[in-house]
């Protein structure tokens, strides 16, 4: 029989206002629902009520995809989150993955 051995992913953490949270989505996957949801809310108009409940629903549900189940609610302390405040959280997080990517790709290949 033969053996092999495969390198496992690394796994990379933010940490956000003194809290650290381990990245659960490959950038991959953060792209792709990032693309997604961009297309699914670009003309939202803001008298649409139910597709605003939606996507604020999906942007906060999508951050604790990537940071873990609760992670939306530890870092605002419990308070509320409005739908501009989880976009700049989402848009910021982002950011940081793929600032976190582009330094290991940079480490590995150049």
């Amino acid at each position: 029989m033969r053996k092999i051995t495969l390198n496992l992913p690394e796994t990379h953490s933010l940490n956000i206002n003194g809290d650290i949270f381990e990245i659960k989505k490959s950038d991959v996957e953060i792209l792709n629902k990032s693309a997604e949801l961009q297309l699914k809310y670009t003309d939202l108009k803001k008298d649409d009520v139910r597709s605003i409940k939606s996507a604020v629903n999906e942007t906060i549900g999508f951050i604790d995809e990537i940071l873990g189940e609760g992670a939306v609610c530890k870092i605002s302390k419990g308070k509320p989150v409005n739908a501009a405040l989880a976009i700049e959280w989402l848009a910021a997080i982002c950011a940081e993955i793929n600032a976190i990517s582009n330094e290991y790709i940079k480490e590995k290949y150049e």
